[in-house]
């Protein structure tokens, strides 16, 4: 096997030498748990993502996980959702003890099936969690629409469309609840955490308490330190907070994260010229009125494993991106026919689209894609 001309990852992890400084001084301090950055860092993230009340945590499968406890989602419940996604997004719905009500996908446009969530819905629903998937908004007022006319709960994940907007207002704002990432390959690299955005700051207060174990930390010790007995915990929650570490790293790139996504964009616009007319791909469209933030460049080719695999090759790491987690006896819950999400999952490959791209590796993907050994035809 030849060596590829050009090694193009299809992500990469967001450094600085600030970030390194942050990270000695609070190894130095020893303050690796609590500290100062932990508010800094929330308030920051509010301020960046528009949202007036943020609760981070430990990681995005926990912010969702006390989203869905807030959405009174749990044993007997059900939840609509996706199954073209992230086990951090539905795992959560498990763990509250609810079911998944799988909804279909329009593999056209890789969003949710609006007549097949009107479908989904059964009296048992409590909330509806809208993936936008790579960074490609889903219909967020529609979805909104929706769960206000059945009194249920919209849960926004974001966890990689930060800063992804629909009418250029930001994705997480249609929801009652909004859930983002910091996993290292996310637009914000924490090197872990998550956070949870609430509409209501009654929600947020208990959010606070749940991501502690349930704990009221302004009254759970006395003056000098010691656990007050007096101190009542109703409501058992989990141990989700994030650390003083993540938050400094996070904290030192929320300045420059919109520039990141500028360059996201960029470089999708350039596949987009790129590869007009293709025989062998066909792009993915965003809905109308929406930017993605690009976490991949999401294309569809009818032989895409061939392709797929002459692109590894080549040295660009593409990906089918998801599985159909409706695959996983875990979740205990009825498999319906999800013709579009089937049809997604088997032609869709996310191409590297991130600002550590420049204009050559994207000419060179293209260019891989265009003349790949395999015959691959369009959708």
């Amino acid at each position: 096997m030849t060596m590829p001309m050009r090694t193009v990852p299809l992500f990469r992890v967001h450094h600085t030498p600030r970030m390194e400084t942050n990270v000695l001084e609070v190894l130095r301090s020893g303050a690796i748990a609590a500290g100062g950055y932990l508010e800094r860092f929330s308030r920051a993230f509010g301020d960046l993502a528009g949202q007036a009340t943020v609760v981070t945590t430990n990681d995005m499968a926990n912010a969702m996980q006390i989203a869905l406890r807030l959405a009174g989602a749990g044993p007997g419940d059900e939840v609509l959702t996706t199954a073209f996604a992230c086990m951090s997004t539905n795992a959560p719905i498990a763990m509250v003890g609810a079911r998944p009500a799988w909804v279909d996908l329009d593999p056209h446009t890789a969003t949710l099936d609006l007549d097949a969530l009107k479908r989904a819905c059964t009296p048992r629903c409590r909330a509806l969690i809208l993936y936008h998937v790579a960074g490609y908004p889903g219909p967020a007022a529609q979805a909104q629409a929706f769960c206000q006319e059945r009194g249920i709960a919209l849960i926004e994940d974001c966890d990689n469309a930060l800063l992804a907007t629909v009418d250029q207002r930001q994705v997480g704002h249609w929801g009652q609840f909004a859930v983002y990432c910091f996993y290292p390959n996310r637009q914000i690299n924490a090197s872990e955490g998550g956070a949870l955005a609430c509409r209501r700051a009654e929600d947020g207060e208990r959010a606070l308490r749940l991501r502690r174990l349930g704990i009221d930390l302004k009254a759970f010790r006395t003056p000098d330190g010691e656990i007050d007995p007096r101190c009542d915990i109703p409501e058992i929650g989990w141990a989700a907070p994030l650390n003083n570490l993540c938050s400094a790293l996070g904290l030192e790139q929320i300045p420059t994260v919109a520039e990141r996504v500028a360059a996201a964009r960029g470089n999708a616009r350039r596949y987009g010229e790129l590869l007009a007319g293709s025989e062998r791909v066909r792009p993915i469209a965003p809905l109308p009125g929406a930017d993605p933030s690009y976490w991949g460049y999401l294309v569809r080719a009818r032989d895409r494993d061939a392709l797929l695999a002459a692109l590894k090759e080549a040295g660009v790491g593409a990906s089918r991106l998801h599985y159909l987690n409706t695959r996983y006896t875990g979740f205990a819950a009825p498999v319906p026919d999800l013709p579009g999400s089937r049809e997604l999952m088997d032609s869709v490959l996310a191409l590297p689209c991130g600002w550590w791209l420049d204009p050559q590796d994207v000419s060179y993907v293209a260019n891989q894609i265009q003349c790949a050994r395999d015959r691959v035809g369009t959708c």
